[in-house]
């Protein structure tokens, strides 16, 4: 097989470079010898392959193989006009189309799907007729006016339209269609494209008595097959995926290239070529199938856009259905949690009233190896009472039933009563609380700002180490204060830096049984912050973490406050200690 491809490229190279002919016919022999080789790779294809793709090839390839014998009796000695060895060659030239177009047809290229082939029929009409108005126009009109046989005429007029045709549709088949390329179907395309024109300059030669051999047209016969060979080599060696037919070409061109390429063979018979009855004949039939074509398409998007609206309006219709129930089920879930929470918060008091009289000896003193199982159940009830309190929080937040009464504040007082409520838990930790707050005012609700800081200052706390400090920083940025509060803990994973703010979400599940957090925080800072108009967010660069949360700047204080500071340190350096 290697062999035959440099045979066939040497022989492209020949008659490339002008090589002299190989017989007394001229160029002609070279489009013999191409054409018998390419069949020899179409047969190769053909045995490589199965089902239609092994008919086409076997089709094609005696198509190649009468072509070649065609051609070869055309450039013999002695195949004069009106001998019979040309009118062999005219007869078997006709011949070789019944098993070429067969071929052509049953190559497979698509997915073919019901319903769907009316749009490629009407761009395959538009397309023939393109074809047939501009080779009746510029090659056809002449060949038959002149004084040729009948024959030789029908000859000279078969195969330009032929061809033409058969690049058409190679051209249709991959604008119709979607997936993956096939080099060997372009090729094919190319190879008739490559025919048409030789073909049309055949006849135009013929007709005017110029000489055939070793010009531009052989060159064209010649490489026109190698075309086909090299096709024939991608279906025998290379994988051959069908394309998906598509129902509406896409695009800005695309849709429009049908009628396009009639308009513009139009305009080019109607500029180069005299008028004439068939011309006209030909051009108002190519005009009324660009308009069916266009009333089709026309048709097929309004009715396209009228299933879009009516499934738009179906989906809207299921999407509010579905808002309307979230919404009940989530005023439902609001009522059951608050109701549960509510009525836990007894029975927790009673709980923990009951613990305290133990632990103080109300009901008698207590063994010693009592007092850790009852430090564990002081410890649970208070977990339980602080989770049921933050359930209670977030669901009025979420509500919008949470009270706030904002006024204008100075944070560094508030960061220091934060500060004050954890001072026993630096103490536990033995980290230090630094703190490098301004004068800065923000317009908000005391507590709960004072309720976000003691949040992200505990969970600060917890996550780090003995011996490090926990900073806080207040500044101001345009008409907004920032807050910062960093540890130099083990930090948060980049992946979790959202999902932190979550219900329930713990970095490290061991987080809630090791250090009794609730997972609900973070997500009841995040709302009040919110509700406050500003923003909650994590950094963490592997050696900590810093939470930032924003607030309205506020200048003015507030009625009856005064605008000195208080005099309470808030440079918090005490170390836990």
């Amino acid at each position: 097989m290697n062999l035959l491809v440099l045979v066939a490229v040497l022989a492209g190279a020949g008659a490339l470079s002008g090589w002299q002919p190989l017989g007394p016919g001229g160029g002609g022999s070279l489009g013999a010898l191409t054409a018998g080789l390419t069949a020899v790779f179409s047969l190769d294809a053909a045995r490589r392959n199965q089902g239609r793709m092994r008919a086409a090839w076997t089709l094609i390839a005696v198509y190649l193989m009468m072509y070649g014998v065609a051609d070869g009796l055309t450039s013999a000695p002695g195949a004069a006009e009106g001998s019979t060895a040309l009118q062999v060659a005219n007869t078997i030239s006709l011949l070789a189309f019944v098993p070429g177009t067969i071929g052509l047809l049953l190559y497979p290229v698509l997915h073919t799907e019901r319903g769907m082939w009316r749009s490629m029929v009407l761009d395959a009409m538009v397309l023939g007729l393109a074809v047939v108005y501009v080779t009746h126009a510029l090659v056809l009109r002449p060949v038959f006016a002149s004084a040729i046989s009948l024959n030789e005429a029908i000859m000279l007029a078969a195969y330009p339209l032929g061809s033409g045709l058969a690049a058409s549709i190679a051209l249709l088949l991959l604008l119709r269609s979607a997936g993956p390329s096939r080099p060997d179907t372009v090729l094919i395309g190319v190879a008739f494209a490559v025919f048409a024109a030789a073909d049309n300059g055949y006849a135009l030669m013929t007709v005017s008595g110029g000489a055939k051999d070793w010009t531009l047209v052989d060159l064209a016969y010649t490489l026109a097959p190698l075309a086909i060979a090299v096709a024939a080599a991608f279906a025998a060696t290379s994988p051959t995926p069908r394309r998906q037919l598509r129902r509406h070409l896409s695009g800005v061109v695309s849709p429009l290239l049908p009628d396009l390429a009639a308009l513009g063979a139009l305009v080019a018979g109607t500029v180069l070529a005299p008028r004439d009855t068939a011309s006209t004949i030909f051009g108002v039939i190519t005009i009324v199938a660009i308009g069916i074509r266009q009333v089709a398409q026309t048709r097929d998007g309004w009715r396209l856009r009228g299933q879009l609206e009516d499934r738009v309006a179906e989906r809207t219709w299921e999407l509010e259905e579905l808002t309307l129930a979230y919404r009940r089920l989530d005023a439902m879930k609001h009522e059951f949690v608050t109701a549960v929470s509510h009525e836990l918060r007894t029975p927790l008091a009673a709980i923990r009233g009951s613990l305290e009289m133990l632990h103080d000896g109300d009901a008698g003193e207590l063994p010693p190896s009592a007092r850790p199982m009852l430090a564990v159940a002081s410890r649970g009830s208070e977990r339980l009472s602080r989770l049921v309190d933050d359930i209670i929080d977030l669901e009025r937040l979420e509500s919008g039933t949470f009270s706030f009464a904002p006024a204008s504040h100075r944070l560094a007082d508030l960061v220091a009563d934060a500060a004050d409520s954890l001072a026993s838990l630096a103490v536990r930790q033995q980290v230090e609380l630094r703190c490098r707050a301004t004068q800065e005012r923000a317009w908000c609700d005391a507590d709960r700002v004072v309720q976000v800081l003691v949040n992200l200052l505990s969970n600060a706390l917890k996550f780090s180490p003995p011996g490090t400090a926990v900073e806080v920083t207040v500044a101001r940025e345009d008409d907004t204060v920032l807050v910062e509060v960093r540890d130099r803990g083990r930090g948060i994973p980049a992946t979790e830096l959202e999902a932190i703010f979550d219900r329930f979400h713990q970095v490290d599940m061991d987080d809630s049984r090791q250090l009794g957090g609730t997972g609900l925080g973070l997500p009841i800072s995040r709302r009040i912050v919110e509700r406050h108009g500003g923003r909650i967010w994590a950094e963490s660069d592997g050696s900590g973490a810093t939470f930032r949360f924003s607030l309205p700047a506020s200048t003015e204080p507030s009625p009856g406050e005064s605008d000195h500071p208080t005099g309470r340190s808030v440079s918090l350096s005490s170390t836990a200690g």
